[in-house]
């Protein structure tokens, strides 16, 4: 199943409770990704102690996450699960800036050959009508 990258950003608190099998416990995380400039989050689950303890996921975490996505259908209406079955803690990347802002522009460029330039003042057209003019107009 998919790989996501990404820092933990938020750490639920850990829920357990008990059922016929035994014991149970879980914990969600959200994770913000490394995609540049539209990062996205993902909400995913760690079921079981043993799990929760290998992982020992914290906020601020950088790690790669491997997920299963599963529906499940509770009274007639279906609910995601997303559930993680691996985690590794990564080095936090070094994202460069994508965007351009404050970066200077490039020199401008010759037109190519058998383009026409534009004139250098453009004629102003009467608004009656009546043919070129280049008076100003009073206000």
């Amino acid at each position: 199943m998919p790989t996501i990258q990404g820092k933990i950003i938020k750490a639920f608190e850990p829920r357990s409770g008990q059922n016929e099998k035994g014991e149970w416990f879980t914990q969600d995380f959200l994770l913000e990704s490394y995609d540049q400039p539209y990062s996205r989050k993902c909400l995913f689950n760690v079921w079981g102690k043993e799990r929760l303890m290998q992982f020992n996921l914290k906020e601020g975490d950088d790690v790669a996450v491997d997920i299963d996505i599963d529906a499940r259908e509770y009274n007639g209406r279906f609910y995601n699960s997303v559930r993680a079955w691996r985690a590794t803690h990564i080095p936090a990347p070094q994202i460069q800036p994508t965007s351009d802002v404050g970066a200077p522009l490039p020199p401008p460029q010759e037109p190519p050959i058998g383009i026409a330039t534009v004139a250098e003042e453009p004629q102003q057209l009467d608004p009656l009508g009546g043919g070129d003019t280049t008076e100003d107009l009073p206000f």
